[in-house]
Protein backbone atom coordinates (compact mmCIF):
# COMPACT_ATOMS: atom_id res chain seq x y z
CA UNK A 1 0.00 0.00 0.00
CA UNK A 2 1.30 3.44 -0.99
CA UNK A 3 0.37 6.81 0.45
CA UNK A 4 -1.10 9.37 -1.95
CA UNK A 5 -1.53 13.09 -1.31
CA UNK A 6 -4.29 14.38 -3.60
CA UNK A 7 -3.96 18.12 -4.21
CA UNK A 8 -7.07 20.06 -5.22
CA UNK A 9 -6.50 23.83 -4.97
CA UNK A 10 -10.16 24.81 -5.23
CA UNK A 11 -13.44 24.37 -3.39
CA UNK A 12 -14.79 20.81 -3.55
CA UNK A 13 -18.36 21.76 -2.68
CA UNK A 14 -19.29 23.20 -6.07
CA UNK A 15 -20.70 21.61 -9.22
CA UNK A 16 -17.71 21.33 -11.55
CA UNK A 17 -15.83 18.89 -13.75
CA UNK A 18 -12.55 19.21 -11.85
CA UNK A 19 -14.32 18.36 -8.61
CA UNK A 20 -15.76 15.20 -10.17
CA UNK A 21 -12.28 14.24 -11.35
CA UNK A 22 -10.94 14.67 -7.81
CA UNK A 23 -13.83 12.64 -6.37
CA UNK A 24 -13.28 9.71 -8.71
CA UNK A 25 -9.48 9.79 -8.40
CA UNK A 26 -9.87 9.41 -4.63
CA UNK A 27 -12.41 6.59 -5.11
CA UNK A 28 -10.05 4.86 -7.54
CA UNK A 29 -7.09 4.93 -5.18
CA UNK A 30 -9.15 3.72 -2.23
CA UNK A 31 -10.74 0.93 -4.28
CA UNK A 32 -7.25 -0.39 -4.98
CA UNK A 33 -6.14 -0.39 -1.37
CA UNK A 34 -4.09 2.80 -1.30
CA UNK A 35 -3.86 5.29 1.57
CA UNK A 36 -5.21 8.72 0.60
CA UNK A 37 -4.88 12.19 2.10
CA UNK A 38 -6.38 15.34 0.57
CA UNK A 39 -5.20 18.94 0.65
CA UNK A 40 -7.80 21.47 -0.43
CA UNK A 41 -9.67 24.55 0.70
CA UNK A 42 -12.40 24.36 3.31
CA UNK A 43 -15.59 22.80 1.97
CA UNK A 44 -19.07 22.08 3.20
CA UNK A 45 -19.22 18.30 3.50
CA UNK A 46 -23.02 18.20 3.40
CA UNK A 47 -23.04 20.33 0.25
CA UNK A 48 -20.36 18.08 -1.25
CA UNK A 49 -22.51 15.01 -0.68
CA UNK A 50 -25.53 16.69 -2.29
CA UNK A 51 -23.51 17.47 -5.41
CA UNK A 52 -21.66 14.16 -5.71
CA UNK A 53 -24.62 12.05 -4.68
CA UNK A 54 -22.58 10.10 -2.14
CA UNK A 55 -20.62 10.61 1.06
CA UNK A 56 -17.04 11.79 1.13
CA UNK A 57 -14.92 8.76 2.09
CA UNK A 58 -14.49 8.67 5.85
CA UNK A 59 -11.02 7.10 5.74
CA UNK A 60 -9.45 10.03 3.85
CA UNK A 61 -7.43 12.48 5.95
CA UNK A 62 -8.31 16.07 4.96
CA UNK A 63 -5.83 18.94 5.26
CA UNK A 64 -7.88 22.13 4.93
CA UNK A 65 -6.68 25.58 4.00
CA UNK A 66 -8.82 28.71 4.51
CA UNK A 67 -11.55 29.15 1.89
CA UNK A 68 -10.40 32.65 1.02
CA UNK A 69 -6.96 33.98 0.23
CA UNK A 70 -7.38 37.73 0.15
CA UNK A 71 -5.02 39.43 -2.29
CA UNK A 72 -5.30 42.81 -3.95
CA UNK A 73 -3.58 44.23 -7.04
CA UNK A 74 -0.89 44.64 -8.08
CA UNK A 75 0.91 41.31 -8.60
CA UNK A 76 -2.03 39.24 -7.36
CA UNK A 77 -0.77 35.98 -8.89
CA UNK A 78 2.52 36.34 -7.01
CA UNK A 79 0.88 37.33 -3.74
CA UNK A 80 -1.44 34.36 -4.00
CA UNK A 81 1.53 32.04 -4.51
CA UNK A 82 3.30 33.53 -1.51
CA UNK A 83 0.23 33.16 0.70
CA UNK A 84 -0.45 29.59 -0.40
CA UNK A 85 3.14 28.57 0.26
CA UNK A 86 2.93 30.15 3.71
CA UNK A 87 -0.24 28.18 4.48
CA UNK A 88 1.30 24.92 3.29
CA UNK A 89 4.38 25.59 5.41
CA UNK A 90 2.03 25.68 8.37
CA UNK A 91 0.98 22.10 7.61
CA UNK A 92 4.49 20.67 7.58
CA UNK A 93 3.87 18.69 10.72
CA UNK A 94 0.77 16.97 9.33
CA UNK A 95 1.69 16.59 5.65
CA UNK A 96 4.75 14.40 5.25
CA UNK A 97 5.99 11.01 4.14
CA UNK A 98 3.64 10.57 1.17
CA UNK A 99 4.74 8.43 -1.75
CA UNK A 100 2.82 10.11 -4.57
CA UNK A 101 1.42 13.57 -5.24
CA UNK A 102 -1.69 13.59 -7.44
CA UNK A 103 -2.91 17.03 -8.56
CA UNK A 104 -6.53 16.99 -9.76
CA UNK A 105 -7.35 20.64 -10.45
CA UNK A 106 -4.64 22.43 -12.41
CA UNK A 107 -0.91 22.58 -12.06
CA UNK A 108 -0.20 25.81 -10.24
CA UNK A 109 1.71 27.50 -7.44
CA UNK A 110 -0.22 25.28 -5.08
CA UNK A 111 1.94 22.26 -5.83
CA UNK A 112 5.36 23.90 -5.71
CA UNK A 113 5.93 23.17 -2.04
CA UNK A 114 4.67 19.61 -2.39
CA UNK A 115 6.85 18.35 -5.26
CA UNK A 116 9.99 16.25 -4.93
CA UNK A 117 8.87 14.82 -1.59
CA UNK A 118 7.50 11.57 -2.93
CA UNK A 119 8.61 8.92 -5.36
CA UNK A 120 6.51 10.19 -8.26
CA UNK A 121 4.27 13.13 -9.20
CA UNK A 122 1.01 12.86 -11.15
CA UNK A 123 -1.26 15.58 -12.54
CA UNK A 124 -4.64 15.65 -14.23
CA UNK A 125 -4.41 18.79 -16.38
CA UNK A 126 -7.57 20.57 -17.49
CA UNK A 127 -5.64 23.18 -19.49
CA UNK A 128 -2.18 24.83 -19.34
CA UNK A 129 -3.71 28.24 -18.63
CA UNK A 130 -0.66 30.21 -17.47
CA UNK A 131 1.41 29.17 -20.47
CA UNK A 132 -1.48 29.86 -22.84
CA UNK A 133 -1.87 33.37 -21.43
CA UNK A 134 1.88 33.97 -21.57
CA UNK A 135 2.04 33.10 -25.27
CA UNK A 136 -1.21 34.69 -26.44
CA UNK A 137 -2.22 37.77 -24.43
CA UNK A 138 0.32 40.38 -25.45
CA UNK A 139 3.65 41.80 -24.20
CA UNK A 140 2.34 43.32 -20.95
CA UNK A 141 0.80 40.03 -19.82
CA UNK A 142 3.96 38.20 -20.89
CA UNK A 143 6.14 40.50 -18.81
CA UNK A 144 3.82 40.10 -15.83
CA UNK A 145 3.81 36.28 -16.00
CA UNK A 146 7.46 35.77 -16.94
CA UNK A 147 8.79 34.83 -13.50
CA UNK A 148 5.67 32.86 -12.59
CA UNK A 149 5.99 30.82 -15.79
CA UNK A 150 9.66 30.12 -15.03
CA UNK A 151 8.69 28.70 -11.64
CA UNK A 152 6.01 26.54 -13.22
CA UNK A 153 8.41 25.30 -15.92
CA UNK A 154 10.74 23.99 -13.22
CA UNK A 155 7.90 22.32 -11.35
CA UNK A 156 6.25 20.88 -14.46
CA UNK A 157 9.51 19.13 -15.35
CA UNK A 158 9.10 17.04 -12.16
CA UNK A 159 5.85 15.44 -13.32
CA UNK A 160 6.13 11.72 -14.00
CA UNK A 161 2.59 11.09 -15.30
CA UNK A 162 0.25 13.58 -16.97
CA UNK A 163 -3.41 13.01 -17.71
CA UNK A 164 -5.54 15.51 -19.63
CA UNK A 165 -9.24 15.87 -20.36
CA UNK A 166 -9.33 16.01 -24.18
CA UNK A 167 -7.21 15.88 -27.31
CA UNK A 168 -7.64 19.66 -27.46
CA UNK A 169 -5.92 20.01 -24.09
CA UNK A 170 -3.32 17.38 -25.00
CA UNK A 171 -2.25 19.42 -28.03
CA UNK A 172 -1.97 22.54 -25.86
CA UNK A 173 0.09 20.71 -23.21
CA UNK A 174 2.42 19.34 -25.86
CA UNK A 175 2.77 22.77 -27.43
CA UNK A 176 3.35 24.85 -24.30
CA UNK A 177 5.07 22.39 -21.96
CA UNK A 178 7.41 20.57 -24.34
CA UNK A 179 10.37 22.81 -23.45
CA UNK A 180 10.05 21.64 -19.85
CA UNK A 181 10.73 18.06 -20.87
CA UNK A 182 7.34 16.76 -19.74
CA UNK A 183 6.22 13.22 -20.40
CA UNK A 184 3.60 12.72 -23.12
CA UNK A 185 0.10 13.48 -21.78
CA UNK A 186 -2.52 10.73 -21.77
CA UNK A 187 -6.10 11.63 -22.68
CA UNK A 188 -8.58 10.33 -20.12
CA UNK A 189 -11.97 11.96 -20.61
CA UNK A 190 -13.55 13.14 -17.34
CA UNK A 191 -16.15 10.94 -15.64
CA UNK A 192 -19.74 11.89 -16.37
CA UNK A 193 -22.54 10.61 -14.14
CA UNK A 194 -24.65 9.51 -17.10
CA UNK A 195 -27.00 7.36 -15.03
CA UNK A 196 -28.44 10.45 -13.37
CA UNK A 197 -29.17 12.17 -16.69
CA UNK A 198 -30.43 9.58 -19.20
CA UNK A 199 -33.89 10.72 -20.35
CA UNK A 200 -35.91 9.56 -23.37
CA UNK A 201 -38.60 12.21 -23.15
CA UNK A 202 -39.42 13.32 -26.73
CA UNK A 203 -38.39 16.83 -27.71
CA UNK A 204 -41.95 17.89 -28.53
CA UNK A 205 -43.14 16.90 -25.04
CA UNK A 206 -40.66 19.23 -23.36
CA UNK A 207 -40.96 22.84 -22.27
CA UNK A 208 -39.82 25.56 -24.68
CA UNK A 209 -36.79 26.04 -22.46
CA UNK A 210 -33.16 26.79 -23.25
CA UNK A 211 -30.73 25.79 -20.49
CA UNK A 212 -27.09 26.52 -19.73
CA UNK A 213 -24.96 24.96 -17.00
CA UNK A 214 -21.84 26.80 -15.86
CA UNK A 215 -20.38 28.32 -12.72
CA UNK A 216 -21.66 31.75 -11.89
CA UNK A 217 -18.51 33.66 -12.71
CA UNK A 218 -17.95 36.34 -15.32
CA UNK A 219 -15.82 34.16 -17.59
CA UNK A 220 -18.65 31.66 -18.14
CA UNK A 221 -20.53 34.24 -20.26
CA UNK A 222 -23.99 34.00 -18.72
CA UNK A 223 -24.63 37.45 -20.17
CA UNK A 224 -25.21 35.74 -23.54
CA UNK A 225 -28.22 33.97 -22.02
CA UNK A 226 -29.59 37.31 -20.91
CA UNK A 227 -29.15 38.67 -24.43
CA UNK A 228 -30.83 35.63 -25.99
CA UNK A 229 -33.74 35.87 -23.54
CA UNK A 230 -34.36 39.48 -24.56
CA UNK A 231 -34.21 38.69 -28.29
CA UNK A 232 -36.24 35.45 -28.06
CA UNK A 233 -39.09 36.21 -25.62
CA UNK A 234 -41.11 33.20 -26.82
CA UNK A 235 -38.66 30.86 -25.04
CA UNK A 236 -37.83 30.30 -21.39
CA UNK A 237 -34.13 30.60 -20.50
CA UNK A 238 -32.39 29.25 -17.42
CA UNK A 239 -28.80 29.40 -16.14
CA UNK A 240 -27.73 26.75 -13.65
CA UNK A 241 -24.42 26.65 -11.82
CA UNK A 242 -22.29 26.70 -8.72
CA UNK A 243 -21.88 29.97 -6.86
CA UNK A 244 -19.01 30.64 -4.49
CA UNK A 245 -19.04 33.30 -1.78
CA UNK A 246 -16.25 35.10 -3.65
CA UNK A 247 -18.55 35.61 -6.65
CA UNK A 248 -21.69 36.73 -4.82
CA UNK A 249 -21.07 40.40 -5.50
CA UNK A 250 -20.79 39.70 -9.24
CA UNK A 251 -23.92 37.52 -9.02
CA UNK A 252 -25.95 40.24 -7.28
CA UNK A 253 -25.04 42.76 -9.96
CA UNK A 254 -25.77 40.28 -12.76
CA UNK A 255 -29.13 39.35 -11.21
CA UNK A 256 -30.51 42.87 -11.48
CA UNK A 257 -33.09 43.65 -14.20
CA UNK A 258 -33.27 40.16 -15.66
CA UNK A 259 -35.81 39.55 -18.45
CA UNK A 260 -38.98 37.91 -17.13
CA UNK A 261 -38.26 34.77 -19.21
CA UNK A 262 -34.77 34.28 -17.74
CA UNK A 263 -34.14 32.47 -14.42
CA UNK A 264 -30.96 31.86 -12.42
CA UNK A 265 -30.61 28.67 -10.34
CA UNK A 266 -27.41 28.67 -8.24
CA UNK A 267 -26.17 25.75 -6.15
CA UNK A 268 -28.87 23.17 -6.83
CA UNK A 269 -28.31 19.43 -6.49
CA UNK A 270 -27.63 16.93 -9.26
CA UNK A 271 -31.15 15.47 -9.21
CA UNK A 272 -32.70 18.90 -9.73
CA UNK A 273 -30.24 19.71 -12.51
CA UNK A 274 -31.15 16.46 -14.25
CA UNK A 275 -34.88 17.15 -13.83
CA UNK A 276 -34.56 20.60 -15.41
CA UNK A 277 -32.49 19.33 -18.34
CA UNK A 278 -34.88 16.45 -18.96
CA UNK A 279 -37.68 18.96 -19.48
CA UNK A 280 -35.64 21.41 -21.62
CA UNK A 281 -35.53 21.33 -25.40
CA UNK A 282 -32.23 23.11 -25.97
CA UNK A 283 -28.96 23.22 -24.11
CA UNK A 284 -26.51 25.88 -25.32
CA UNK A 285 -22.95 25.90 -24.04
CA UNK A 286 -21.51 29.39 -24.15
CA UNK A 287 -17.80 28.95 -23.55
CA UNK A 288 -15.33 29.35 -26.40
CA UNK A 289 -12.37 27.00 -26.31
CA UNK A 290 -13.98 24.82 -23.64
CA UNK A 291 -11.29 22.37 -22.61
CA UNK A 292 -13.72 19.46 -22.48
CA UNK A 293 -17.14 20.34 -21.12
CA UNK A 294 -18.93 17.87 -18.85
CA UNK A 295 -22.12 19.93 -18.88
CA UNK A 296 -22.78 19.45 -22.64
CA UNK A 297 -22.36 15.69 -22.20
CA UNK A 298 -24.86 15.69 -19.33
CA UNK A 299 -27.25 17.70 -21.50
CA UNK A 300 -26.87 15.19 -24.34
CA UNK A 301 -27.65 12.32 -21.98
CA UNK A 302 -30.76 14.16 -20.81
CA UNK A 303 -31.96 14.39 -24.41
CA UNK A 304 -31.54 18.13 -25.00
CA UNK A 305 -30.48 19.35 -28.41
CA UNK A 306 -26.97 20.37 -27.38
CA UNK A 307 -25.36 23.36 -29.09
CA UNK A 308 -21.69 24.14 -28.40
CA UNK A 309 -19.21 26.70 -29.71
CA UNK A 310 -17.17 25.49 -32.66
CA UNK A 311 -13.91 25.38 -30.69
CA UNK A 312 -12.22 23.48 -27.88
CA UNK A 313 -12.74 19.89 -26.80
CA UNK A 314 -16.53 19.72 -26.99
CA UNK A 315 -16.37 18.94 -30.70
CA UNK A 316 -14.72 15.62 -29.92
CA UNK A 317 -18.20 14.30 -29.06
CA UNK A 318 -20.61 16.80 -30.64
CA UNK A 319 -20.78 16.95 -34.47
CA UNK A 320 -20.53 20.14 -36.49
CA UNK A 321 -24.30 20.32 -37.08
CA UNK A 322 -24.70 21.25 -33.42
CA UNK A 323 -21.88 23.79 -33.22
CA UNK A 324 -22.13 27.57 -33.52
CA UNK A 325 -19.62 30.31 -34.38
CA UNK A 326 -21.38 33.50 -33.28
CA UNK A 327 -24.42 34.56 -31.27
CA UNK A 328 -26.61 35.15 -34.31
CA UNK A 329 -25.92 31.62 -35.54
CA UNK A 330 -26.68 30.26 -32.06
CA UNK A 331 -29.97 32.15 -32.02
CA UNK A 332 -31.01 30.72 -35.39
CA UNK A 333 -30.18 27.18 -34.30
CA UNK A 334 -32.25 27.59 -31.14
CA UNK A 335 -35.23 28.65 -33.27
CA UNK A 336 -34.68 25.83 -35.77
CA UNK A 337 -34.41 23.01 -33.24
CA UNK A 338 -37.22 24.30 -31.04
CA UNK A 339 -39.91 25.04 -33.61
CA UNK A 340 -39.45 22.69 -36.55
CA UNK A 341 -41.36 19.35 -36.37
CA UNK A 342 -38.97 17.88 -38.95
CA UNK A 343 -35.98 18.94 -36.84
CA UNK A 344 -37.53 17.32 -33.80
CA UNK A 345 -37.94 14.09 -35.73
CA UNK A 346 -34.33 14.29 -36.95
CA UNK A 347 -33.12 14.85 -33.40
CA UNK A 348 -34.76 11.65 -32.15
CA UNK A 349 -32.55 9.75 -34.60
CA UNK A 350 -29.42 11.83 -34.05
CA UNK A 351 -29.47 11.54 -30.29
CA UNK A 352 -29.39 7.74 -30.43
CA UNK A 353 -26.09 7.95 -32.29
CA UNK A 354 -24.75 10.59 -29.91
CA UNK A 355 -25.76 8.51 -26.90
CA UNK A 356 -23.66 5.65 -28.24
CA UNK A 357 -20.73 8.04 -28.58
CA UNK A 358 -20.92 9.39 -25.03
CA UNK A 359 -21.70 6.04 -23.38
CA UNK A 360 -17.93 5.47 -23.02
CA UNK A 361 -17.70 8.35 -20.53
CA UNK A 362 -18.85 6.32 -17.57
CA UNK A 363 -17.09 6.84 -14.27
CA UNK A 364 -16.08 3.15 -14.25
CA UNK A 365 -14.13 3.66 -17.48
CA UNK A 366 -12.42 6.76 -16.08
CA UNK A 367 -11.43 4.95 -12.90
CA UNK A 368 -10.13 1.82 -14.64
CA UNK A 369 -8.02 3.85 -17.10
CA UNK A 370 -6.58 6.09 -14.39
CA UNK A 371 -5.68 3.06 -12.28
CA UNK A 372 -4.10 1.22 -15.22
CA UNK A 373 -1.55 4.00 -15.68
CA UNK A 374 -1.05 4.76 -11.97
CA UNK A 375 -0.48 1.05 -11.29
CA UNK A 376 2.16 0.93 -14.03
CA UNK A 377 3.90 3.95 -12.51
CA UNK A 378 3.85 2.35 -9.06
CA UNK A 379 5.34 -0.84 -10.41
CA UNK A 380 8.05 1.21 -12.07
CA UNK A 381 8.75 2.95 -8.75
CA UNK A 382 8.75 -0.37 -6.94
CA UNK A 383 6.23 0.72 -4.32
CA UNK A 384 3.20 -1.43 -5.09
CA UNK A 385 2.19 -3.84 -2.37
Amino acid sequence: MAKFLVSHPANLDIYGGAEKVCHHVIKTLLAHGQSVELITFDFDQQRYEEIMGEEFPKNVVIHSLPAKIEVKPPFTVYKRRRNINSLINGLKETIHDYDYLFSTQYFSAFEGKLLNKGKKNIAYVHFPEIHFEYENLGPKRKAYLWMYKRWLDKEISRLDLIFCNSNYTKEAVEKYWKKSGTKGPIVVYPPVELKSFWCKKPLEARSQRVAYLGRFIGTKRHEIMKKLAIELPQFEFISIGGLRDSEKQWFEIFSKELPSNYTLRPNIGTSEVAELLCDSRIYCHLMEGEHFGIAPIEALASGCVTLVHNSGGSGEFIPETFRWNNIEELKQKIILWSNSPSSSKTWETDRQQLWERISTLKSENFESTIWHHVDALMRQAGSKK
